[in-house]
């Protein structure tokens, strides 16, 4: 690593290019997610949009409801680096369809239309990061109580008193009964794992461990705390809480109007901006998730409701960019379905390699829509399937995925043209999510100078907005 201000040698990449090791390594690679050579590979995956089962009806489908977060993390000062701050913002969009579809039907778009037809409300936090500590803790002791703040004091709607923690011992219960407490692997103090005969839980207001005594937090579940870096950046724990408070969101929607209005449900289609499904620590959580809504989808069916209506959207990323690639293999108002064999073959993974059984919730297609332009989606499996459990033909199937068909087909309604693989409600939750670079990030920086005792308002540590010049 070179000193601060040090530049390397102009020439420093000369060696590097004429050294035949290097250009032999390079040559020996191919890129895994390349676009076929034929059109068969893809064509035998796809099936026509009207071909597809399909349970409900676009007309009925009134309102969307899209939930998106968006993470940044500052430095403080010049003379603190490595002391930083992590800020969140998570929205909740909901828009009214069937304005839409009158829009769609006119020639000039009013936009006071548009905007009557949207509402939003969205949710703030600060997590701490390195070197930062509440007084007699430490930093990742820290971190876990903050945390445990944000799940409580985080209503996933203006109009509720429901929390985060609300949902996230509603997504450890049953349909219409919540847990009252969630098991935790290992003591996050002492280290103890849970066995039989040693158990650690944490309820809404915590809990003790039997060995060390130290406090249990409903936060620990999370497991954020094990990726904490206590002089370094927190970017990805803090990435993990936006990811986790998302999908929280949306399963406090579904459970509230189960509750409340449960033919709501029919009526409204729940977006999550990305795929279905939870990495790293979380991933455990997936099973929570992948049991708790097919719950409801058995509790809807009983109650003839088409429900849960739930897609992940992925606007980036490997599979979007494969997409990209093959888009025109795949014919407009068609569906492909991605098997456990070809998702290893354009990821390079090992033949046999179980794909997406720890992490995935949903199921992932490529949409072409009638326009032209791919979507990656990720899709519920019908109640008690999985949707990837190693590749057998009943998860691949098309029967597994009722509401697939359904879902496209009011995707189509709701593309835009402003951005690439993007559809109206992503759009406009990401709008009210967002948390601006350039000046707005100079802002949150000099917010965290001013309110954190003992660091001074610097600004030279607050970058200048691109069009100013100095």
């Amino acid at each position: 690593m070179p000193y601060e201000g040090e530049k390397a040698s102009r020439l420093g990449h000369v060696e590097t290019v004429k050294n035949e090791a290097v250009k032999a390594a390079l040559q020996r690679w191919t890129i895994a997610s390349a676009r076929p050579s034929g059109k068969a590979s893809i064509s035998e995956l796809c099936l026509p949009l009207g071909e597809l089962p399909l349970v409900g009806n676009i007309d009925e489908v009134d309102f969307s409801i899209t939930v998106d977060g968006s993470d940044t993390e500052v430095d403080t000062t010049r003379d603190h680096p490595t002391v930083k701050v992590g800020y969140l913002r998570v929205a909740g969009s909901v828009v009214r369809l069937d304005v839409f579809r009158q829009l769609s039907r006119v020639k000039h778009i009013d936009p006071r239309e548009v905007r009557k037809s949207h509402s939003e409300y969205a949710f703030d936090v600060a997590l701490p990061g390195s070197q930062l500590t509440r007084p007699g803790m430490s930093g990742v002791e820290t971190w876990r109580t903050e945390l445990e703040d944000f799940l409580h004091n985080s209503r996933f709607d203006s109009s509720t008193e429901m929390t985060l923690a609300d949902g996230l011992l509603a997504l450890h219960g049953t349909r219409g009964n919540a847990a009252t407490s969630i098991n935790l692997r290992v003591c996050p103090a002492c280290g103890q794992k849970a066995n039989a005969k040693f158990t650690l839980a944490a309820g809404k207001e915590g809990g003790s461990c039997p060995s060390c005594h130290a406090r249990l937090y409903l936060a620990d579940i999370l497991r954020t705390h094990e990726e904490y870096n206590v002089e370094g950046s927190n970017f990805t724990p803090l990435g993990r809480v936006m990811t986790v408070a998302e999908r929280l969101m949306s399963i406090c929607y579904l459970n509230f109007f189960a509750d409340t209005a449960p033919e709501v449900l029919q009526h409204t289609l729940f977006i999550t901006d990305g795929p279905l499904a939870l990495f790293g620590p979380l991933a455990p959580l997936k099973r929570r998730f992948e049991e708790h809504l097919g719950d409801l989808s058995t509790w809807c069916l009983k109650r003839d409701l088409v429900a849960p209506l739930v897609v992940g959207i992925e606007k980036s990323g490997a599979f979007v960019e494969h997409a990209e690639l093959i888009k025109d293999l795949i014919p407009p108002g068609h569906v492909m379905r991605l098997t456990n064999a070809y998702i290893n073959k354009i990821s390079g993974r090992p033949e046999n390699n179980h794909y997406g059984v720890d992490e995935f919730y949903g199921r992932r297609f490529i949409y072409r829509t009638r326009t032209g332009d791919p979507l990656v989606i990720t899709v519920l499996p019908a109640a008690g399937l999985s949707p990837y459990d190693g590749g057998s033909p009943e998860v691949e199937g098309w029967e597994a995925y009722p509401t697939l068909r359904l879902i496209c087909e009011i995707l189509d309604s709701l593309r835009t043209r402003m951005y690439q693989h993007a559809v109206v409600p992503i759009a406009l939750a990401h709008s009210a999510a967002a948390l601006p670079l350039g000046v707005g990030r100079s802002v949150l920086t000099m917010m965290a100078q001013q309110n954190i005792p003992g660091l001074k308002p610097d600004l030279q540590a607050v970058q200048p907005p691109t069009y100013f010049k100095g």
